[in-house]
């Protein structure tokens, strides 16, 4: 009996290999959407500094300038990663074994590589100290916000403020008193004992009696763990909304990448854009 021929993909074992993953389009669209971000986060950078002051009463208040913030980082988040994923989407090269379904599915899938790349490289930047224009944003809020750099420090000089500056208290009171409060700080509150011991220094070097001191370490605690507070509060929120954010942009960077897969596969014609006539 005559011997049939072997198709080739019989001996090399395999159909030809198909890549479904095009990374020249997804590298194409985060290279886009960094650019956009970081021109529309310069742009922010400069009306944030319009908007804040260095002056107590001047400029926006806290509450405006902290929302037009992060509907401006929202917005920049989101249109940088659509305008990625549609990008991705437009440049992948479609492979012919998909149906319709099938073929929308993989245009969304490459807006969120996009989406996935953008975040990791953008953290691995952050990570390293690379923060460019978003470090100067977080100077800007830094500026008018009402929390202290350095809220321990800040906490001691109230601590030590007197009239009568001729007995100041010196750099090792200072750092002992910093280093109770520390303390405090980790364990939730700080105890009575060195409430007692603060109080005594304070006496001595304000001229405050033992009393008067005891009064001014409750209410500068009361107020320094009211701040604490608020400050994790306001933590919380901002880790929410920023987890938000950052899943709207998958989402929009799929929806915009499927988008850009149609207008492909459709020729539709958009030289409109930077066409001048």
């Amino acid at each position: 009996m005559a011997s049939q021929p072997i198709p080739t993909s019989a001996v090399l074992g395999s159909e030809p290999a198909h890549h479904y993953v095009d990374w020249g389009a997804i590298l194409s669209g985060v290279a886009v959407a960094a650019g956009i971000s970081i021109v529309m986060v310069a742009f922010g950078t400069a009306i944030g500094f319009t908007m804040a002051s260095p002056y107590e009463g001047a400029g926006a208040s806290r509450a405006v300038y902290l929302t037009t913030l992060g509907l401006w980082t929202l917005w920049v988040v989101v249109s940088s990663f659509m305008a990625g994923g549609y990008i991705a989407g437009r440049l992948r090269k479609r492979t012919g074994d998909g149906t319709e379904h099938e073929v929308e599915v993989r245009d969304g899938t490459h807006g969120l590589v996009v989406w996935g790349l953008g975040v990791l490289v953008a953290s691995l930047l952050l990570a390293l100290g690379v923060s460019g224009a978003v470090g100067s944003i977080a100077k800007v809020t830094a500026a008018v916000s009402d929390e202290r750099s350095d809220p321990i420090g800040y906490t001691v000089d109230s601590l030590f403020r007197a009239a009568d500056r001729s007995s100041p208290a010196g750099e090792a009171e200072r750092k002992e008193v910093a280093r109770i409060l520390t303390q405090g700080t980790v364990r939730g509150e700080v105890t009575t004992d060195n409430r007692t011991y603060i109080a005594h220094l304070v006496s001595s070097k304000t001229g405050l009696s033992q009393t008067e001191a005891e009064r001014r370490v409750n209410e500068v605690l009361s107020d320094a763990k009211r701040k604490a507070d608020a400050a994790r509060k306001a933590g919380i929120v901002v880790g929410f909304l920023s987890a938000a954010a950052l899943l709207v942009a998958a989402a929009a960077a799929a929806w915009a990448a499927t988008l850009g897969g149609r207008h492909r596969d459709q020729g539709t014609d958009t030289s409109s854009f930077w066409r001048w006539r």
